[in-house]
């Protein structure tokens, strides 16, 4: 009795199989219509990692966005996001709202797409210095634990413009160089993923 176990499992399962795939043949249109509009929509949007470098002021740049599109035309997508820079004399906050658009002129069979972009920032940068330095001279007045001690450091937001020149695979990969004028000047070279 265990040995006809197994063949008549195989023999529910090829029985019942086309009957699963005519269920699914047999949803009315308008169920159809929406699940293609929602898998339509999910496909619009996306979310993304990057990291890399800054080179002014040098900091580990690290953040995520989130990204829709097509917009308004198949190459044009919105990009917002958030980024972290971490330096030995610099700390960044910034806030992005870049567009990206696709260059036209290449395939499906095209592996990486060169893509440039614009957007404004916001960003909030802290720099900050700070030394134990013993100072030589002394008026009596400062106290111990502050003589000779020398404090630099500035917090400051800003607003600037963003441009990007990039490239990106279909699957998700990319490498960037984004610089920000006005405001918060920087110029970072990324690599991420979107998802």
């Amino acid at each position: 009795m265990t040995a006809s176990r197994p063949i008549i499992i195989s023999a529910l399962a090829m029985l019942l199989a086309p009957c699963a795939a005519l269920a699914q043949q047999n949803v009315p249109a308008p169920v159809q219509r929406t699940e293609n509009a929602v898998a339509e929509n999910v496909k619009r949007f996306g979310v993304g990692v990057q990291g890399g470098v800054g080179l002014d002021p040098e900091v580990i740049d690290f953040g995520a966005h989130a990204t829709f599109g097509p917009i308004f035309t198949p190459a044009l997508q919105f990009r917002p996001g958030i980024e972290f820079g971490i330096g030995e004399v610099t700390t960044l906050f910034g806030i992005n709202l870049d567009v990206l658009y696709t260059l036209p002129g290449f395939d499906g069979n095209t592996r990486w797409l060169p893509y440039v972009g614009t957007g404004p920032n916001f960003t909030l940068s802290h720099r900050g210095f700070e030394t134990d330095e013993i100072d030589k001279v002394n008026d009596g007045t400062t106290p111990p634990d502050e003589q000779g001690r020398f404090d630099f450091s500035d917090t400051d937001f800003s607003g600037g413009m963003n441009f990007i020149v990039g490239t990106r695979k279909r699957s998700g990969a990319f490498f960037e160089m984004k610089a920000t004028a006005w405001g918060v000047s920087n110029v970072r070279l990324l690599a991420g993923f979107n998802f």
